[in-house]
């Protein structure tokens, strides 16, 4: 999965921010006379609403010829990419990142609550000075939440994130932030931001230090892998991710008993299973243990050959060890062919059961 790339931050000054706010004006305006936009929609409410300001990028994002004589690189040519410099000095992922943050300061100051305190004011009179002790309502600040936001604000560029600001806010703690850092924008979903959010930050700080840049892809495919990839060593992980690919986030994503099991087979067994182990019940792999290396190899090239895409299945379902398994693998054990010649005569055993499997799995269903 694609993970997004935060714009270089930018700030600007007050004559580039006026030129900005007047081609968005002229753009939402082009936008509302072609019937692209609703035409009672008005500037204010594309920066403090974050479902207009979201329908307002998508729009642009489909519709962006409409507004080429509007929206134009410094040499006149229209802009398709978010990152080329436009007539204002700024691009068009900056200016994303710019609305958003607006967008998102605003929702995140209208959720503070008020609070009413007492305070000494002192006023001029004409007698002087005067110390006046009144009630006043202002809003509520909270240290910890504002630096939260804070740093929280520095990854928040993008439209999609809109709809992720209470998730991110609710479910992430400041260091949880912190460790995240640009990472956040590879979280693309709630599902993930929740995910991600049942590791503290210690967890998160040991699994981003093992998997150094692989650390954006993981949050963005299965952020449960993290809870893998804390149990295992840095040199384990390498060797994990090497031997299963991107496949290796799911089996990082596999519970600790799981892993106390692998971890006593030999890198040489587990090449050979490969990505089996992302999927494979506990039971069903104590069973292929009972077989050496080379008949391993025979019973796993002749189960894939025979099953193909179902095998993640079969696999999966613990009892499938001791109702169909187990008579296979006893089979094997006493087998004394040439590894080449059991690979041949076993892959058609193999398909030969294929029909009994299948009976096997309707039982399972009624």
């Amino acid at each position: 999965m694609a993970v997004a790339t935060l714009p270089p931050p930018v700030e600007i000054d007050t004559d580039t921010k006026k030129a900005v706010i007047e081609g968005l004006k002229k753009v939402l305006a082009k936008f509302q006379q072609a019937g692209a936009v609703d035409g009672a929609i008005v500037y204010q409410q594309i920066i403090s609403d974050p479902h207009v300001l979201q329908s307002f990028i998508e729009t642009f994002q489909a519709k962006r010829d409409q507004v080429d004589d509007i929206v134009r690189a410094k040499d006149g040519k229209p802009v398709r990419d978010e990152s080329t410099p436009l007539i204002c000095g700024v691009s068009l992922g900056q200016i994303q990142q710019l609305l958003v943050r607006t967008c998102a300061k605003k929702i995140f100051e209208a959720d503070k609550p008020m609070e009413t305190i007492t305070e000494t004011i002192t006023k001029k009179s004409m007698f002087g000075l005067i110390k006046k002790t009144e009630q006043v309502e202002r809003l509520s600040v909270d240290p910890v939440e504002e630096r939260k936001i804070r740093e929280l604000s520095r990854y928040i560029a993008f439209g999609w994130q809109l709809p992720l600001l209470d998730a991110y806010r609710s479910n992430l703690s400041y260091p949880q932030i912190i460790e995240i850092g640009e990472d956040i924008v590879a979280l693309p979903s709630v599902a993930h931001i929740e995910a991600v959010s049942q590791f503290d930050a210690e967890k998160l700080k040991k699994a981003k230090a093992a998997v150094g840049a692989d650390f954006g892809a993981i949050l963005a495919d299965r952020p449960q892998a993290i809870h893998g990839i804390s149990v295992w060593n840095k040199d384990m992980y390498q060797f994990y991710r090497q031997t299963l690919g991107d496949k290796a986030w799911a089996f990082f994503a596999r519970d600790t008993a799981f892993f106390n099991v692998c971890a006593a087979l030999d890198k040489s067994v587990i090449k050979i299973f490969g990505d089996v182990l992302c999927y494979i019940a506990p039971d069903n792999l104590a069973e292929f243990q009972r077989l050496n290396i080379d008949k391993v190899e025979v019973l796993i090239v002749s189960l894939k050959s025979a099953f193909g895409g179902r095998l993640p299945q079969l696999l999966s379902i613990p009892s499938f060890s001791k109702d169909i398994l187990r008579k296979q693998v006893d089979s094997l054990l006493h087998m004394t062919q040439e590894k080449d010649k059991l690979m041949t005569s076993f892959a058609l055993t193999c398909k030969a059961m294929a029909p009994a499997v299948d009976e096997w799995l309707a039982t399972l269903k009624h």
